[in-house]
């Protein structure tokens, strides 16, 4: 299915530009982005968008499928293998904090 996707005039601090599908919350206004077209998926954007700029990235977000390999576990899939965290440490994902963030 055919989704519309943009990317990032302003670079991420990656110095990155992040590619977003329509509908992102985290997509930014028009004068802020360029369309990049409807593709069939998510890579196709991101290669589309590494013809406009070198270096590019997927938006964590709205574009998740992207990052299935580099995931970092969620706080309810986290397993402690060694010992427990000292005091009150505790390891949380980027993905949990993002959403503590926003709510």
């Amino acid at each position: 299915m055919f989704a519309k996707y943009y990317v990032v005039i302003r670079t991420q601090t990656d110095e990155n530009h992040a590619v977003h599908k329509e509908g992102c919350p985290f997509l930014p206004d028009p004068e802020k982005r360029i369309y990049l077209g409807k593709f069939n998926s998510a890579q196709e954007a991101l290669r589309e968008g590494q013809i406009l700029f070198n270096r590019t990235s997927s938006c964590l977000f709205c574009l998740k499928e992207l990052h299935k390999e580099k995931r970092q576990p969620v706080f309810s899939e986290i397993v402690l293998t060694g010992p427990e965290p000292a005091g009150n440490e505790m390891f949380l994902s980027k993905e949990v904090i993002l959403s503590c963030f926003l709510n």
